[in-house]
């Protein structure tokens, strides 16, 4: 059944880095292009589960200059005109701006559901469920709105959705009052936050009139608002097809831009917000430790007098493990990346000494 309701486009943020799935992701390969499953992208899964959450809503697909040309690739031809692109990475107020610039000329009240897409998401129907009730409750309150996640355990490397008072509704996800964002405390700050009821992880998704996003960004980020939200109207013209004209007024517009994130520079200072319950797990595959418990890998593992060792590769390649424990191997034609997998965040740490020696370019 088509759902009845306000006007909708998908926003999907699909320009991250992904520098931490070095030496999977490269210049040629950005993240969303990756396949953990061997199947479909993480960008095709993501469009796949948004589009039949909301039938006949719009879309936006907005990736980075760098990558624009791949992610164009992976894109079904249907979907190539919805492609907006950014000229240098910013962050994601940069990118929610100019995606709700883009909406607001049209359509003030149109509901953006921004979505990233490198996530994955265990139960598919509760997900749309969780989706098309944030888009309601987004409609109904004039409110950003966004979906929680029930949390395992202390993760440092995540945002927190403090829950308030509930709000009304007949049927469906419980929705709540969003009484304070919390954004990557520490390790002992997010064991306290798990002794508060109604405490959510956020899932990254941020569902609102495009209206609505940009007064919070007018409010917290004046300069983003002040050098983005006049493009709406180029783009209005040109549409998503961009000229030249239009490339060199954004890349004039995003270079003394501060690259800060939508929950930083917004949802850190939100009031009025709120949660609606995903009741689905859902992980952030933003590192290899997590890509490596979630992922189907292809490569065979033979592993002697080993424990705890996990791999990812080419099909048909095989890794041997011998008395060795605790270990993450990624294995590619060019590059082998060997870690512990609590120190799997630090893959940063590699890319940025790659691109510091010209020795090194073959593996950027």
């Amino acid at each position: 059944m088509r759902p009845r309701g306000p006007a909708v486009t998908f926003v999907v943020m699909a320009g991250g880095k992904g520098e931490r799935l070095w030496p999977l992701v490269r210049t040629a390969l950005p993240k969303v292009c990756l396949s953990p499953d061997g199947r479909r992208s993480l960008l095709q899964a993501t469009i796949d589960r948004l589009r039949a959450s909301w039938p006949q809503a719009g879309w936006l697909i907005v990736t980075t200059w760098g990558q624009a040309e791949p992610v164009r690739r992976a894109l079904a031809p249907s979907m190539r005109r919805a492609l907006l692109v950014e000229p240098q990475v910013k962050s994601t107020a940069a990118c929610i701006t100019l995606a709700a610039a883009a909406l607001a000329v049209r359509d003030p009240q149109r509901i953006m559901v921004v979505a990233p897409a490198d996530h994955w998401i265990s139960d598919i129907a509760a997900y749309r469920t969780a989706v098309r009730a944030a888009i309601r409750a987004a409609a109904a309150h004039d409110a950003i709105t966004t979906i929680g996640i029930r949390p395992t355990h202390p993760h440092p490397g995540l945002g927190y959705l403090c829950a308030g008072s509930p709000v009304e509704r007949a049927r469906g996800p419980r929705v709540f009052r969003l009484a304070r964002f919390v954004e990557k405390p520490s390790r002992p700050a997010a064991r306290r936050l798990l002794r508060r009821p109604r405490t959510y992880w956020n899932s990254g998704t941020f569902v609102g009139s495009a209206d609505t996003f940009l007064a919070g960004v007018t409010e917290w980020l004046p300069d983003h608002a002040r050098r983005l939200v006049p493009l709406g109207r180029l783009l209005r013209r040109a549409g998503t097809a961009q000229t030249a004209a239009f490339a060199r007024r954004v890349e004039a517009a995003y270079r003394p831009l501060q690259a800060i994130s939508f929950d930083h520079g917004v949802m850190d200072h939100l009031r009025g917000g709120l949660v609606v319950e995903g009741r689905f797990a859902w992980a952030d595959l933003g590192s290899w430790d997590v890509w490596a418990r979630l992922g189907r890998s292809r490569v065979r593992l033979l592993e002697v007098e080993s424990r705890n060792v996990r791999a990812v590769g080419q099909p048909g390649h095989l890794i041997a493990a011998i008395g060795v424990r605790d270990l993450l191997v990624v294995q590619t034609p060019t590059a082998t990346l060997i870690c512990r997998p609590d120190r799997a965040q630090a893959v940063r740490a590699v890319v940025r000494r790659i691109a510091m020696d010209p020795r090194l370019a073959a593996y950027r």
